[in-house]
């Protein structure tokens, strides 16, 4: 709350020049986990309990819309944005729980702690932007990313510099080093050659991450470094901008990744694009005899398509491949998995009762949004018209994803093959979004998942 008015006292310095009131009433069915918590993480005395979550209902619980909420939208002649939203959500345990899937509710213990999810400045300047606070980056060209694309949002700086086809991305977010009892003994006690006997255990994890190339308009390259420091607190050293691979070769505080990122512009308003990463790279320098080491990869394959209408608007296609190794983003220590964790605070369930926990953890991973294990095709089709008044948006999936979590045995996962144990799934997912006005607008949709399916329907006000 604080951060709220420190954005709200300098919005008003800034002079206010937007601010809108939501509402929202609604159902909003999603595919969710079978058991909303998955198992038991950790016990604080006799009945404190935190819960896991499963990541597929914690991933549709984040695109629930808040049922009231106030828009704050400053800004100072173009050059210096604030943004910051006052929101009232449902929690996540009410919801899954609810059949209806209402985004609605009266009760005060069934109102979301954990707000808000965005709240930043950005500073505009000729050659780019300074953007920081709460917020979800994009530096992607599809939401089914293999490079930053779990997480909901992120507390982070993002710089980004373009000058003529030279391109630049610093990005740095402050991760939660919150860890269960079991978590912290092994970070204490599992053994990583690199680190060569020192023991890095401090609460702190940080990501870093470089990008870096050229765009000509025509197409694009980039490389990409992304660096996650666990166990020890962040020095200028390790994430100066200005500094290529920072010297650490992973020891014992780190987990490096690489990824190559292209794209092909062929025709006006078409784009193919590629991603390729790397993690945990071997090298002889500092590798300790017989110990072995697995690199790990994942890929991206996509095309998107923009299609004029005319008069009658515009439709938007895309399709994903997506592959991903069963150890992918996985680490033998918990403070260097390439995971954001979230831990949502309740007070749903009723204290003094045995079942009793008043906060649920979350991994999400900082690479593809669905993890690791993984061999997925996306198509996504969205229709919008000309006066922007109607739009709709399906989504499909072949989903194939093996028994390998992100909090999994990494050892283990990285003997695998990906796929053993596969899961298949076929998900349809459909909404239409109609606006009488500027003030009222309504929504509809339906969708399915092998055994599961769900409808969406609702009234969005606007003030």
């Amino acid at each position: 709350m604080r951060a709220y008015w420190i954005l709200f006292l300098t919005a008003i310095a800034l002079g206010n020049d937007f601010t809108k009131i939501k509402v929202n009433f609604g159902v909003w069915g999603a595919p969710t986990a079978r058991v909303f918590a998955a198992d038991t993480m950790e016990k604080f005395g006799s009945n404190w309990t935190a819960l896991r979550v499963p990541l597929q209902t914690a991933r549709y619980f984040e695109t629930l819309e808040p049922f009231f909420a106030i828009d704050l939208d400053a800004n100072y002649k173009d050059n210096f944005l604030i943004y910051a939203e006052f929101p009232l959500r449902r929690d996540i345990e009410a919801w899954y729980k609810d059949a209806y899937k209402r985004t609605y509710t009266f009760k005060p213990s069934e109102l979301d702690l954990n707000v808000p999810t965005e709240a930043w400045g950005q500073w505009n300047n000729p050659t780019g932007f300074v953007k920081f606070g709460r917020f979800k980056p994009e530096m992607a060209p599809t939401p089914n990313t293999i490079v930053l694309g779990g997480a909901p949002y992120h507390d982070a700086i993002h710089w980004k510099f373009a000058l003529g086809i030279g391109r630049y991305d610093f990005f740095i977010s402050s991760l939660n080093p919150w860890l269960t009892e079991s978590e912290k003994e092994e970070q204490r006690t599992v053994t990583i050659p690199n680190a060569r006997g020192r023991v890095y255990d401090e609460p702190s994890k940080n990501l870093l991450l470089h990008k870096v190339g050229i765009d000509g308009g025509f197409g694009y390259f980039s490389i990409i470094e992304q660096s996650l420091i666990g166990g020890k607190n962040l020095e200028f050293r390790d994430f100066s901008p200005f500094v290529a691979w920072h010297n650490n070769f992973s020891y014992g505080y780190s987990k490096m990744s690489v990824a190559l990122e292209a794209g092909l512009r062929p025709a006006k308003k078409s784009e193919f694009y590629w991603q390729f990463a790397m993690e945990d790279i071997q090298s002889p320098v500092g590798e300790v005899e017989g110990d072995k080491g697995y690199t790990t990869l994942a890929f991206l394959a996509g095309y998107k398509q923009k299609i004029s209408l005319g008069i009658y608007g515009e439709i938007e296609s895309r399709i994903d491949a997506v592959r991903t190794d069963p150890h992918f983003n996985n680490n033998k220590v918990p403070l260097q998995k390439m995971t954001s964790r979230k831990i949502y605070n309740s007070n749903f369930r009723e204290q003094g009762k045995p079942n009793f926990a008043d906060m649920y953890i979350v991994d999400y991973p900082l690479g593809y949004r669905r993890g690791p294990d993984a061999i997925d095709l996306w198509w996504n089709l969205k229709y919008i018209s000309a006066d922007k008044t109607f739009s709709a948006e399906l989504e499909s999936a072949y989903l194939r994803q093996g028994d390998c979590e992100i909090y999994s045995d990494h050892q283990k996962c990285s003997e695998r093959k990906v796929l053993e144990g596969a899961e298949k799934l076929f998900l349809l997912d459909f909404l239409a979004n109609y606006s009488y006005s500027k003030f009222f607008g309504i929504y509809a949709g339906a969708g399915f998942q092998s055994n599961d399916a769900w409808v969406k329907s609702g009234v969005r006000i606007f003030m």
